[in-house]
């Protein structure tokens, strides 16, 4: 027994008995401390040892250097109900090469980089990398989802130009990306979401989404007690669309037009400000709708509860018909659920900061071939936020 290399790798009910060195590689021959197990069947205590196969794995690195355990593997046989068992270890889950803790390790390491970095670098095949992220991640996944009071859904593409869309499903308050699913029809998003307990589901308050038609049907299906949030900044951005098509119907097409029309007032430096008036200045049809798009801001800004939203954005409504046909419709259609945000002000910014840390990693991965991976990859991401 070495008590100072026992210390250093730190495994219950094992102790070292000696230590090998081969070119740059570890390998430690482990003894076990325990006589004997209880048998899993009848609870007897044994110490019938039928045979012994000891198993060689792979474990942690140790300055720098691959570390493999020459592991006992026993086999009792229970002198009361006449069974065999083999001896559980508590570092090596069953059937498997390598220690609990260097699964993990691997595990995080490609989330960080890539399968096929991590391979080259543990001197790993691919094969057995992906294998290793696979059977840890499978066991993460399914402790993934936890009682959520507000999230969002939004879809992102996973090949661009080609219409390959998936959801995407992500806790508000925590930042954290619960689900991916593979499409973004009703049918889809609903099968998938109610693959998830019904207690976790009722606990949902808020779902912040776009004004994409098919996910308000989702909501009231999957999630009965939670209120439909639709995003302001989705609603902004359909108004500022508008409000750009208009300035172009009107022949304005100077240097930085656009950028000041669609920027917040109250944003815009002093040398902005008469740049915008200058803009203003060419069209009065273009300056009445550009006070109404503030307006609407305003009104998102200093509305404080949701009767007092819903009453000042129907009267904005009224005024704002004639410039933003298609926008207002769009509001009026939707103005419950707009209309909900003045309730908490719940908006989907966590789930754009996520889209935009998913289109990072799916870059830096070369795009998914397979969903499977995909799906693994982009949850275990944002696992420990």
């Amino acid at each position: 027994m070495d008590f100072h290399l026992d210390r250093l790798l730190s495994l219950p009910n094992v102790t070292v008995e000696s230590c090998n060195e081969k070119s740059d590689d570890v390998y430690l021959n482990l003894r076990r401390l325990n006589e004997g197990i209880n048998c899993p069947h009848c609870q007897n205590y044994t110490e019938d040892v039928h045979q012994n196969r000891p198993t060689v794995i792979r474990d942690l690195p140790i300055c720098g250097r691959r570390v493999y355990l020459q592991v006992p593997r026993r086999q009792f046989r229970c002198n009361h109900c006449g069974k065999s068992t083999t001896e559980p270890l508590e570092f090596l889950e069953p059937y498997r090469r390598h220690t609990q803790r260097y699964e993990e390790y691997i595990y995080q390491r490609v989330t960080a980089t890539s399968i096929e970095q991590v391979g080259r670098e543990e001197q790993l095949k691919y094969d057995e990398v992906k294998g290793i992220f696979e059977f840890i991640s499978s066991q993460h996944l399914k402790k993934n989802w936890q009682p959520a009071q507000r999230i969002g859904l939004d879809e992102i593409s996973n090949h661009k130009g080609h219409q390959d869309f998936k959801t995407v499903v992500s806790d508000i308050d925590r930042g954290k990306l619960l689900e991916v699913i593979d499409g973004h029809t009703q049918a889809q998003t609903t099968e998938a979401l109610k693959t998830q307990p019904s207690q976790l589901r009722d606990q949902v308050e808020e779902v912040s989404v776009d004004m994409w038609g098919g996910f308000p049907k989702v909501i009231a299906e999957v999630f009965p007690n939670a209120r439909i949030v639709f995003d302001r900044f989705h609603v902004m951005k359909a108004v500022n669309d508008e409000l750009n098509h208009l300035r172009i119907q009107l022949g304005i097409t100077s240097r930085r037009s656009r950028h000041l029309l669609c920027k917040n007032a109250e944003d815009l430096t002093q040398e902005s400000q008469s740049e915008l008036e200058l803009v203003l200045a060419q069209s009065p049809c273009l300056r009445i709708a550009y006070e109404l798009k503030e307006e609407l801001r305003l009104i998102y800004e200093t509305s404080s509860n949701f009767r007092q939203g819903k009453n000042k954005m129907t009267k904005w409504l009224r005024s704002a018909r004639l410039f933003y046909h298609s926008a207002s419709q769009r509001i009026q259609k939707h103005l419950e659920g707009i209309c909900n945000y003045f309730v908490n002000r719940t908006t989907s910014g966590t789930m754009e900061g996520i889209n935009n840390k998913i289109k990072l990693i799916m870059r830096q991965a070369y795009g998914f071939s397979n969903f499977g991976h995909m799906r693994s990859r982009l949850i275990a991401a944002f696992e420990h936020n």
